[in-house]
């Protein structure tokens, strides 16, 4: 039987549909590229599991990065294009499934954070939040090789949620410090979060400022305080010493970079995206309005300190620069460089979330220092207000042709050429004869940001040698399909 009182998550449903299905079309159309090809590759052994601490082992020592040796397991365990050889569209089915398992697992956590952060017991209230934040971290950016594989999935989005879920799991042992299942539960979620060197400081700062700062009289020991930190810092120290970080900065001839320089920067690219959102993205800040509303009219069951609340904004900051800074500093990027759409997942998302956290924070300490209480019918009417005056802005000028989701729809026939257009390409080198030399003449398509393309292209490469463990993308595909080398030319 329909229950009147359900109807709101009747249209919550059709609210994630709305949001989600496009991201599920274009994710359909996801192809191998890149690292998907030396990944898929039988480099040390048949056996995924040997193969998988052998490609650890090599990575930390040769060629290492931000990802982590936790995202290089999953990526060599599950990769698509060793269990399905890209079958038809097993790659995009394959990525739908796990970014959705990725999505529910942010919006859970998230989810959990406003409820233990603010002692919110409505289930509705805890729905509603949960779907505005989903509307902001997936209306604004799209992350192309976010919803590949390779390292974007595992080492990105991937961490993200386990970076959510571990600061979930502090509130929640937060909540009863007696239980020894959560505090443990919390540590290896945070260890294996900091195998990440980009989500490193958002542990250690996010555990500082639930921890020592807002948990200071819990009745925790200092000792059973203290070893979470600790090894959530033994593991960040175990990632930026790996060997294979200077190593492979110097083949990328970045180890000369300046920190100085890297960090304008990052400081430059971090101004720049929030100048970028604020004036060309009118609905995330009315999504933010009213988020600030729900903190007024709601409040929190927890005493809120301003202080506390602001120092918990700067490290979310603190965490974004940071996780941008490693990419910048080891890529010795420039102010006007290009820069992978998946750096930004990490910034955007730390600021998206954490901004949501604060500004509802902000409202509930309103709320308390001012003891204000908004009926209802006022919290609606002025939600309302935002919801028009967002849809005015966004109208004006065009700027709703750039939500992710209708422009998606509006480039949907692109989306579906690029994939059959790069599909041709890698059946023709399939049907080449073994040790064959192909070459690939093609007129392109137009570019879109929502295909990220197998990345083949026309520099001539030397075909690996037997004792290579990695190569270029056109070097391990030639290798996984068994030719000498492959070339695609496109004009």
């Amino acid at each position: 039987m329909f229950k009147k009182e359900n109807l709101y998550r009747w249209l919550l449903a059709l609210g994630y549909l709305a949001i989600f299905l496009p991201f599920i079309y274009s994710i359909f159309y996801s192809m191998p590229a890149n690292d998907d090809f030396a990944w898929a590759i039988e480099w040390w052994s048949k056996n995924r599991v040997v193969e998988m601490f052998h490609r650890i082992a090599w990575n930390y020592t040769n060629s290492f990065g931000n990802s982590g040796i936790f995202a290089i397991a999953i990526q060599v365990l599950f990769n698509p294009l060793y269990l399905f050889d890209n079958a038809g569209h097993s790659f995009g089915i394959c990525m739908i499934f796990v970014n959705t398992i990725i999505m529910v697992g942010v919006l859970w956590a998230t989810r959990t954070v406003f409820k233990y952060l603010f002692k919110i017991e409505k289930a509705v209230v805890l729905d509603v939040i949960t779907f505005l934040v989903a509307l902001l971290v997936t209306t604004s950016y799209y992350y192309s090789d976010v919803y590949n594989w390779w390292s974007g999935t595992p080492g990105y989005s991937g961490m993200m949620m386990m970076c959510v879920i571990t600061v979930a799991a502090m509130l929640r042992y937060q909540d009863d410090v007696t239980s020894n299942e959560k505090y443990v539960a919390m540590i290896i979620l945070g260890m294996i979060t900091c195998t990440s060197m980009m989500y490193c400081v958002a542990i250690g700062s996010m555990y500082v400022t639930l921890s020592f700062i807002m948990g200071f009289k819990n009745g925790e020991s200092i000792k059973r305080k203290i070893l979470p930190l600790v090894l959530y810092i033994i593991s960040g120290i175990l990632m930026a010493i790996a060997p294979g970080n200077y190593t492979r900065m110097s083949n990328e001839n970045s180890a000369g970079n300046s920190l100085f320089n890297a960090i304008i920067v990052t400081a430059y690219r971090i101004y720049f995206r929030l100048k970028l959102t604020l004036q060309t993205k009118p609905w995330a800040v009315a999504i933010f309005a009213i988020i600030f509303v729900l903190g007024l009219y709601i409040g929190s069951k927890r005493k809120l300190n301003i202080f506390k609340v602001l120092f918990g904004y700067i490290c979310i900051f603190i965490s974004a620069f940071s996780g941008l800074l490693l990419y910048v500093y080891g890529s010795a990027k420039t102010i006007d460089a290009e820069f992978t759409p998946r750096v930004y997942y990490v910034e955007d998302y730390m600021i998206f979330i954490g901004s949501a956290v604060a500004v509802f924070a902000l409202g509930a300490w309103f709320k308390q220092t001012l003891k204000l209480q908004m009926k209802a019918s006022v919290m609606a009417a002025v939600a309302c207000l935002c919801i028009v005056a967002g849809g005015v802005l966004s109208l004006k000028g065009g700027a709703y042709m750039q939500i992710i989701q209708y422009d998606i729809y509006q480039k949907s026939a692109l989306i579906k050429e690029s994939w059959y257009f790069w599909d041709d390409i890698l059946n023709e080198v399939i049907a080449a004869e073994d040790g064959a030399e192909v070459v690939i003449d093609r007129e392109n398509v137009d570019w879109c940001q929502y295909s990220y393309y197998v990345s083949l292209d026309e520099i001539p490469r030397e075909t690996l040698t037997e004792d290579a463990k990695y190569g270029n993308c056109n070097q391990c595909a030639s290798k996984y399909y068994g030719v000498d080398s492959i070339i695609v030319n496109l004009y």
